[in-house]
Protein backbone atom coordinates (compact mmCIF):
# COMPACT_ATOMS: atom_id res chain seq x y z
CA UNK A 1 0.00 0.00 0.00
CA UNK A 2 1.39 3.40 -0.99
CA UNK A 3 2.46 5.71 1.81
CA UNK A 4 2.45 3.12 4.58
CA UNK A 5 5.05 3.74 7.26
CA UNK A 6 7.54 1.01 8.12
CA UNK A 7 6.13 1.16 11.65
CA UNK A 8 2.75 0.07 10.35
CA UNK A 9 4.26 -2.75 8.31
CA UNK A 10 6.36 -4.04 11.22
CA UNK A 11 3.38 -3.79 13.55
CA UNK A 12 1.14 -5.80 11.24
CA UNK A 13 3.82 -8.45 10.60
CA UNK A 14 5.13 -8.95 14.12
CA UNK A 15 2.22 -7.94 16.40
CA UNK A 16 -1.25 -7.75 14.86
CA UNK A 17 -1.22 -10.68 12.44
CA UNK A 18 0.66 -13.27 14.55
CA UNK A 19 -1.54 -12.57 17.59
CA UNK A 20 -4.88 -12.24 15.77
CA UNK A 21 -6.16 -15.79 16.38
CA UNK A 22 -4.89 -15.75 19.96
CA UNK A 23 -6.57 -12.41 20.71
CA UNK A 24 -9.90 -13.46 19.21
CA UNK A 25 -9.99 -16.42 21.61
CA UNK A 26 -9.43 -14.31 24.76
CA UNK A 27 -12.29 -14.68 27.23
CA UNK A 28 -13.35 -12.68 30.31
CA UNK A 29 -10.69 -12.09 32.93
CA UNK A 30 -10.49 -14.80 35.58
CA UNK A 31 -7.50 -13.39 37.50
CA UNK A 32 -7.75 -10.55 38.47
CA UNK A 33 -11.54 -10.27 38.46
CA UNK A 34 -13.26 -6.95 37.65
CA UNK A 35 -13.31 -5.68 41.26
CA UNK A 36 -9.67 -6.59 41.90
CA UNK A 37 -8.65 -4.98 38.61
CA UNK A 38 -10.35 -1.70 39.57
CA UNK A 39 -8.43 -1.75 42.86
CA UNK A 40 -5.20 -2.50 40.98
CA UNK A 41 -5.71 0.49 38.66
CA UNK A 42 -6.55 2.72 41.64
CA UNK A 43 -3.20 1.83 43.23
CA UNK A 44 -1.44 2.63 39.96
CA UNK A 45 -2.74 6.20 40.11
CA UNK A 46 -0.12 6.92 42.79
CA UNK A 47 2.52 4.71 41.19
CA UNK A 48 4.70 7.53 39.84
CA UNK A 49 4.50 9.38 43.15
CA UNK A 50 5.71 6.29 44.99
CA UNK A 51 8.36 5.48 42.36
CA UNK A 52 9.59 8.80 40.86
CA UNK A 53 11.96 7.03 38.46
CA UNK A 54 8.94 5.67 36.54
CA UNK A 55 8.46 8.03 33.60
CA UNK A 56 5.08 6.67 32.51
CA UNK A 57 2.94 3.54 32.44
CA UNK A 58 0.12 2.13 30.34
CA UNK A 59 -2.27 -0.83 30.54
CA UNK A 60 -3.03 -2.60 27.27
CA UNK A 61 -6.24 -4.50 26.54
CA UNK A 62 -4.69 -7.48 24.79
CA UNK A 63 -7.80 -8.39 22.81
CA UNK A 64 -8.11 -4.98 21.15
CA UNK A 65 -4.52 -3.73 21.62
CA UNK A 66 -5.96 -0.47 22.98
CA UNK A 67 -4.50 1.56 25.86
CA UNK A 68 -7.23 1.51 28.51
CA UNK A 69 -5.34 3.23 31.36
CA UNK A 70 -2.14 5.30 31.39
CA UNK A 71 -0.27 8.05 33.21
CA UNK A 72 2.73 10.25 32.40
CA UNK A 73 2.82 10.05 28.61
CA UNK A 74 1.44 13.57 28.11
CA UNK A 75 4.34 15.06 30.06
CA UNK A 76 6.86 12.97 28.14
CA UNK A 77 5.50 12.97 24.59
CA UNK A 78 2.95 15.79 24.58
CA UNK A 79 0.17 13.47 23.39
CA UNK A 80 -1.83 10.55 24.78
CA UNK A 81 -1.13 6.94 23.81
CA UNK A 82 -4.37 5.47 22.48
CA UNK A 83 -3.26 2.14 20.99
CA UNK A 84 -0.39 -0.27 21.61
CA UNK A 85 1.10 0.77 18.26
CA UNK A 86 1.41 4.41 19.36
CA UNK A 87 4.50 3.74 21.48
CA UNK A 88 6.29 2.34 18.42
CA UNK A 89 6.15 5.76 16.78
CA UNK A 90 8.43 7.15 19.49
CA UNK A 91 10.96 4.29 19.25
CA UNK A 92 14.20 4.92 17.43
CA UNK A 93 13.63 3.34 14.02
CA UNK A 94 16.86 1.29 14.20
CA UNK A 95 15.54 -0.51 17.28
CA UNK A 96 12.07 -1.33 16.04
CA UNK A 97 12.95 -4.60 14.28
CA UNK A 98 15.20 -5.91 17.11
CA UNK A 99 12.51 -5.06 19.65
CA UNK A 100 9.85 -6.90 17.64
CA UNK A 101 12.09 -9.95 17.20
CA UNK A 102 12.65 -10.14 20.96
CA UNK A 103 8.98 -9.45 21.69
CA UNK A 104 7.85 -12.21 19.32
CA UNK A 105 10.25 -14.68 20.93
CA UNK A 106 9.09 -13.73 24.44
CA UNK A 107 5.39 -13.98 23.72
CA UNK A 108 5.67 -17.22 21.78
CA UNK A 109 7.33 -18.62 24.87
CA UNK A 110 4.60 -17.24 27.14
CA UNK A 111 1.90 -18.70 24.87
CA UNK A 112 3.64 -22.08 24.94
CA UNK A 113 3.64 -22.38 28.74
CA UNK A 114 1.75 -25.51 29.78
CA UNK A 115 0.64 -24.05 33.12
CA UNK A 116 -1.10 -20.69 33.00
CA UNK A 117 1.04 -18.14 34.82
CA UNK A 118 -0.46 -16.19 37.72
CA UNK A 119 -1.04 -12.49 37.03
CA UNK A 120 1.90 -10.21 37.80
CA UNK A 121 4.27 -13.20 37.78
CA UNK A 122 5.40 -12.82 34.17
CA UNK A 123 7.63 -9.88 33.21
CA UNK A 124 9.37 -9.03 29.95
CA UNK A 125 12.21 -6.47 30.15
CA UNK A 126 13.73 -4.52 27.27
CA UNK A 127 15.77 -1.30 26.90
CA UNK A 128 14.77 0.99 24.04
CA UNK A 129 15.53 4.59 22.95
CA UNK A 130 12.38 6.74 22.87
CA UNK A 131 12.07 10.27 21.47
CA UNK A 132 10.73 12.74 24.03
CA UNK A 133 8.83 15.94 23.27
CA UNK A 134 12.16 17.82 23.06
CA UNK A 135 13.13 15.59 20.09
CA UNK A 136 15.97 13.95 22.06
CA UNK A 137 16.24 10.18 22.46
CA UNK A 138 16.64 8.72 25.94
CA UNK A 139 17.13 5.14 27.05
CA UNK A 140 14.02 3.69 28.68
CA UNK A 141 13.83 0.34 30.42
CA UNK A 142 10.43 -1.12 29.62
CA UNK A 143 8.90 -3.75 31.88
CA UNK A 144 5.85 -5.57 30.49
CA UNK A 145 3.88 -7.45 33.15
CA UNK A 146 0.80 -9.64 32.68
CA UNK A 147 -2.01 -8.29 34.88
CA UNK A 148 -5.06 -10.41 33.98
CA UNK A 149 -5.60 -13.78 32.33
CA UNK A 150 -8.73 -15.68 31.33
CA UNK A 151 -9.66 -19.22 32.41
CA UNK A 152 -7.45 -20.72 29.69
CA UNK A 153 -4.45 -18.62 30.76
CA UNK A 154 -4.64 -16.21 27.82
CA UNK A 155 -3.45 -12.65 28.42
CA UNK A 156 -6.33 -10.20 28.98
CA UNK A 157 -4.48 -7.07 30.13
CA UNK A 158 -0.83 -6.12 30.39
CA UNK A 159 0.94 -3.36 32.30
CA UNK A 160 3.96 -1.63 30.75
CA UNK A 161 6.11 0.60 32.97
CA UNK A 162 8.87 2.76 31.49
CA UNK A 163 11.90 3.92 33.48
CA UNK A 164 13.85 6.82 31.96
CA UNK A 165 17.62 6.47 32.01
CA UNK A 166 20.50 8.33 30.33
CA UNK A 167 20.42 10.16 27.02
CA UNK A 168 20.84 7.85 24.03
CA UNK A 169 23.90 8.42 21.87
CA UNK A 170 24.99 6.71 18.62
CA UNK A 171 28.56 6.91 19.94
CA UNK A 172 27.88 4.63 22.90
CA UNK A 173 25.93 1.64 21.58
CA UNK A 174 25.50 -1.81 23.05
CA UNK A 175 24.01 -4.94 21.46
CA UNK A 176 20.26 -5.16 21.93
CA UNK A 177 19.25 -7.77 24.51
CA UNK A 178 16.14 -8.52 26.55
CA UNK A 179 15.02 -10.78 29.38
CA UNK A 180 11.91 -12.69 30.40
CA UNK A 181 11.00 -13.67 33.96
CA UNK A 182 8.36 -16.26 34.85
CA UNK A 183 8.44 -16.66 38.61
CA UNK A 184 6.91 -20.12 38.51
CA UNK A 185 9.79 -21.44 36.37
CA UNK A 186 13.55 -21.64 36.84
CA UNK A 187 15.16 -18.49 35.45
CA UNK A 188 18.05 -20.26 33.74
CA UNK A 189 15.56 -22.52 31.95
CA UNK A 190 13.50 -19.52 30.83
CA UNK A 191 16.61 -17.74 29.56
CA UNK A 192 17.56 -20.79 27.50
CA UNK A 193 14.03 -21.08 26.12
CA UNK A 194 13.75 -17.44 25.07
CA UNK A 195 17.14 -17.65 23.35
CA UNK A 196 15.93 -20.74 21.50
CA UNK A 197 12.80 -18.85 20.43
CA UNK A 198 14.89 -15.86 19.36
CA UNK A 199 17.22 -18.06 17.32
CA UNK A 200 14.23 -19.17 15.23
CA UNK A 201 13.53 -15.50 14.51
CA UNK A 202 17.13 -14.69 13.58
CA UNK A 203 17.83 -17.69 11.35
CA UNK A 204 15.21 -16.44 8.89
CA UNK A 205 17.28 -13.29 8.39
CA UNK A 206 20.31 -15.17 7.00
CA UNK A 207 20.92 -17.21 3.88
CA UNK A 208 22.24 -20.77 4.17
CA UNK A 209 25.66 -19.62 2.93
CA UNK A 210 25.76 -16.87 5.57
CA UNK A 211 24.82 -19.35 8.30
CA UNK A 212 27.58 -21.67 7.08
CA UNK A 213 30.07 -18.83 7.28
CA UNK A 214 28.95 -17.87 10.79
CA UNK A 215 29.36 -21.51 11.88
CA UNK A 216 32.86 -21.67 10.36
CA UNK A 217 33.88 -18.46 12.12
CA UNK A 218 32.39 -19.69 15.40
CA UNK A 219 34.40 -22.90 15.10
CA UNK A 220 37.64 -20.89 14.77
CA UNK A 221 38.37 -21.54 11.10
CA UNK A 222 40.79 -19.09 9.48
CA UNK A 223 39.91 -17.14 6.36
CA UNK A 224 42.23 -19.32 4.28
CA UNK A 225 40.60 -22.50 5.56
CA UNK A 226 37.14 -21.06 4.89
CA UNK A 227 38.03 -20.09 1.32
CA UNK A 228 39.45 -23.56 0.76
CA UNK A 229 36.43 -25.34 2.29
CA UNK A 230 33.84 -23.26 0.40
CA UNK A 231 35.83 -22.69 -2.81
CA UNK A 232 35.30 -18.96 -2.42
CA UNK A 233 37.50 -16.20 -3.75
CA UNK A 234 38.78 -13.48 -1.43
CA UNK A 235 36.26 -11.12 -3.05
CA UNK A 236 33.34 -13.49 -2.38
CA UNK A 237 34.34 -13.89 1.27
CA UNK A 238 34.60 -10.10 1.58
CA UNK A 239 31.05 -9.72 0.21
CA UNK A 240 29.66 -12.28 2.64
CA UNK A 241 31.44 -10.53 5.51
CA UNK A 242 29.91 -7.19 4.47
CA UNK A 243 26.44 -8.75 4.28
CA UNK A 244 26.81 -10.30 7.73
CA UNK A 245 27.93 -7.02 9.29
CA UNK A 246 25.04 -5.17 7.66
CA UNK A 247 22.54 -7.68 9.03
CA UNK A 248 24.23 -7.71 12.44
CA UNK A 249 23.80 -3.93 12.60
CA UNK A 250 20.13 -4.22 11.65
CA UNK A 251 19.38 -6.99 14.16
CA UNK A 252 21.45 -5.81 17.13
CA UNK A 253 22.00 -2.07 16.42
CA UNK A 254 25.69 -2.48 17.10
CA UNK A 255 28.86 -2.18 15.01
CA UNK A 256 30.70 -5.46 15.49
CA UNK A 257 34.40 -5.27 14.65
CA UNK A 258 34.12 -8.06 12.11
CA UNK A 259 31.87 -10.85 10.90
CA UNK A 260 34.01 -13.21 12.97
CA UNK A 261 33.37 -11.21 16.16
CA UNK A 262 29.64 -11.27 15.36
CA UNK A 263 29.75 -15.06 14.94
CA UNK A 264 31.62 -15.43 18.23
CA UNK A 265 29.04 -13.22 19.97
CA UNK A 266 26.15 -15.30 18.57
CA UNK A 267 27.85 -18.52 19.62
CA UNK A 268 28.56 -17.22 23.14
CA UNK A 269 24.98 -16.01 23.65
CA UNK A 270 23.38 -18.96 21.84
CA UNK A 271 21.44 -16.64 19.54
CA UNK A 272 22.17 -18.80 16.51
CA UNK A 273 22.44 -22.55 16.95
CA UNK A 274 25.50 -23.94 15.18
CA UNK A 275 25.60 -27.71 14.58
Amino acid sequence: MQGRLPTDEFYERYVAKPSEEYRQAIGPADHLDAEAFVQFVARLKDFRKLYPNIAFWQIIDFKTLQVIHSDGELELFGRPLVTFKDIFRFMHSDYLLPYLHWRTAAFELIYAQKVAPDPLNVAYRFSIPLKTRGDDFFWFTMNSTIVQIDQQGRIVTMLQTFYQESKWSPRNLRPVEASLTIRSAGQSDIENQIITQLSLQLIDEFTNAELDLLALYASGKTNDKIQEAKSWSRHTLHEYNANLLRKAKKLFVYDFRSARSFAEYCAEKGYIKFT
